[in-house]
């Protein structure tokens, strides 16, 4: 824990953060309403109306004041107010003086507040939250709830005058110039290998005075146990209210290389800057040394070497609580999703919270991050216009923040984006391509696709596709034809899954896995089993597939759903909403990807009430062999193939216990259920 801990203390310890109370009693007021509640931060007003069907819950504004004292001291120094997320259109007023207005609704923003501050006493704070539906950003549309609201904590930032730059100015053809909150610095690595690692630090610094000074950086990389392995010293002249950032490179020899799951070793970039002889300012970032590759015909590499990415997709949300979750609750869903064996998330469809970030990073999880560019990029040339500045501006966003993470291995630029109609989405993905493409040249950009062969799909690096055939469309089988009949096709073209799966609710069930209607009242579990049983190993067969997500981690909230028994409930996950249930399909893949823990189990255990009295029991385990017991006598030793065994039994009027055993490294592991079996009556 000591070292998690650290990691964690990586993106704070490089900035004056004052937590303070500030996210405590908020007076929060909706639109249309006089009530005034106390909430604390974060907190969104859609965490029951945004999940429980219909498709009508609040999308309009949110207010939330807060008096606070500010210290005194503060006077004289830079001051911003930092907001971890707001979704999606906010703006920021100080003692009744608006400040700034920030569109995009998963990345975090701060508005600079020095000369709007009375120092030494009491100030009011008023953040207005927009998420009504006529504000064009990304997500235009999606299949999910848009809840809104504060969604991550907020903090001050008290810099000196002259410092690292966690704001700095970007540039760009669509908006001109804007701020974008920004790690200070950044270890860009040009090329890495097991004998050298060839590395430039990258630093953002800032001159908010109207006198030139010198400028010392002092930067260091040190290894796990904190002895340095190469350092800089360098020493520049910054003008008067200048922002520029400065670059020095490294050599590494033989470095310890960041391995994924088996060995996520990583040093810390550490970096001292003085003025005129005066620490001003320190910054600290994780660094995991690694190449990648993808290759058309083998797949993910890493350092050299076959990494077969497997995982599945992971949204950032709660029952109540929609994204204004806890890091608690971030942990919960990475530690539930990790019994599988899993070395790798798809982080849907938007910026997740900074912890994630880093716990994947200390676990040696790869993570593909996204922006939450969805469905469409706009209807005409104006609204694409107006779509394509705030797409670009939450590009930036995600990899001037994420930049330094290891975890990270590919930036997504889009998902099904051909979806809906409207404008071509082309120029709008080569864009985003070209503003990664400007920061980051060692990771691959990629993009989900519903429809596999459109021009989007050849922007990126390399693509993967959304599959649901045996349940939008065709037959299961139907999808190991289409994905040889892409690379065949296109050879030469990195194609992965990047979506994949069925819905169902743990209460439905059936005898036999038969096709079930999509969008239908009936999604039994047995056919999400056999759904993930047959895609598995269909993907496990096809080593070019770059990387596979399951869709989803979790059953998750789209207020406009209504199916599956449950309204307002995409239910597609390999477990509950709420953490607490993991169906069936969960260890199915426990049983192929968690190689460290023997384990057996028993599938449809929850189809308790049984009118048949033959059945076939079946079972996943990832060992050899499993003997079955059916009320206290041995039926039969079932080898188990491919992670699957099968066993025909026969059940008695009445409650039938089956117990299931198989010898394990440290010992016997077991599985029991009870299933009651009562005829049905004759017509």
């Amino acid at each position: 824990m000591k070292k998690f801990a650290s990691l964690i203390a990586m993106a704070c310890s490089t900035l004056a953060v004052c937590a303070n109370g500030i996210n405590d009693d908020w007076q929060f007021t909706l639109e249309g309403s006089a009530k005034k509640t106390q909430v604390n931060l974060p907190y969104t007003w859609n965490g029951d109306d945004g999940q429980d069907g219909g498709n009508n819950y609040f999308r309009g504004v949110g207010t939330y004041e807060k008096e606070v004292e500010v210290p005194a001291e503060w006077q004289g120094k830079t001051v911003y107010l930092k907001i971890g997320a707001a979704n999606m259109e906010t703006t920021l007023s100080v003692n009744g003086e608006q400040v700034g207005t920030h569109v995009g609704g998963y990345a975090s923003f701060m508005f600079e507040v020095t000369q709007t501050l009375k120092y030494g006493a009491v100030n009011t704070l008023k953040i207005q939250v927009n998420n009504s539906k006529s504000i064009v950003s990304p997500p235009l549309s999606a299949d999910f709830t848009f809840y809104g609201g504060v969604l991550r904590p907020v903090s001050w930032v008290v810099k000196e005058n002259r410092s690292f730059n966690p704001n700095p100015i970007v540039k760009h053809k669509l908006f001109g110039e804007k701020r974008i909150n920004a790690a200070s610095t950044r270890v860009e690595q040009y090329e890495v290998n097991a004998d050298a690692a060839s590395l430039g630090l990258r630093a953002f610094v800032r001159n908010s005075t109207g006198a030139a000074a010198s400028f010392r950086l002092k930067s260091r990389l040190e290894d796990a146990a904190g002895k340095t392995v190469c350092s800089s010293d360098t020493t520049f002249e910054v003008k008067a209210w200048e922002e520029p950032d400065v670059l020095v490179k490294w050599q590494v020899s033989r470095p310890h290389l960041y391995q994924g799951k088996p060995d996520p070793y990583m040093y810390s970039e550490v970096s001292e800057l003085y003025v005129d002889g005066r620490l001003v300012d320190t910054d600290r970032q994780p660094v995991g040394l690694r190449s990648m590759r993808i290759d058309p015909a083998q797949g993910f590499f890493l350092n050299d070497q076959s990494y077969r990415l497997y995982g599945v997709c992971l949204h950032e949300e709660m029952p109540h609580k929609g994204r204004a979750v806890s890091d608690a609750d971030r942990k919960l869903s990475i530690d539930v999703m990790r019994e599988t064996g899993l070395n790798y998330f798809r982080l849907a469809h938007y910026q997740h919270g900074d912890f994630t970030y880093h716990y994947l990073d200390s676990l040696g999880i790869f993570c593909w991050s996204e922006v939450p560019v969805v469905n469409s990029v706009g209807m005409n040339d104006s609204e694409n216009e107006v779509f394509q500045r705030n797409a670009v501006s939450q590009m930036f966003e995600l990899v001037m923040q994420l930049y330094n993470h290891p975890s990270i291995v590919v930036w997504g630029l889009s998902n099904e984006v051909n979806y809906q109609p409207g404008i071509d989405p082309t120029y709008t993905i080569k864009t985003l391509n070209e503003v990664v493409k400007t920061m980051d040249r060692h990771r691959p950009t990629v993009v989900a696709a519903m429809f596999p062969e459109k021009m989007t799909n050849f922007v990126p690096d390399a693509y993967a596709a959304n599959r649901y055939d045996g349940w939008y469309y065709g037959k299961i089988e139907d999808f190991g034809k289409v994905m040889d009949e892409l690379h065949s096709k296109y050879p030469y073209r990195a194609i992965g899954v990047s979506e994949y799966g069925v819905g169902a609710n743990v209460t439905h069930h059936q005898d036999i896995a038969a096709p079930i209607q999509e969008g239908g009242q009936f999604h039994p579990e047995e056919y999400q089993s056999h759904f993930h049983e047959s895609y598995w190993k269909m993907i496990k067969d096809r080593p070019f597939i770059w990387s596979s997500s399951v869709w989803a981690g979790f059953d998750f909230a789209v207020d406009s759903r209504n199916e599956g028994g449950v309204p307002g409930r995409n239910d597609k996950g390999l477990a509950s909403f709420d953490r607490q249930t993991r169906k069936d399909a969960f260890y199915w893949y426990k049983a192929n990807w968690n190689k460290e823990e023997d384990f057996v189990y028993i599938t449809s255990r929850r189809y308790t009430q049984r009118s048949q009295q033959t059945t076939n029991l079946r079972i996943y385990a990832n060992l050899p062999r499993v003997t079955v017991y059916l009320n206290g006598k041995k039926v039969a030793d079932v080898d188990v193939k491919d992670c699957l065994a099968v066993c025909p039994l026969t059940l008695k009027k009445g409650d039938n216990v089956i117990r299931i055993e198989a010898a394990g490294r440290q010992g016997t592991v077991e599985d029991t259920v009870t299933w009651n079996y009562k005829p049905a009556k004759k017509k």
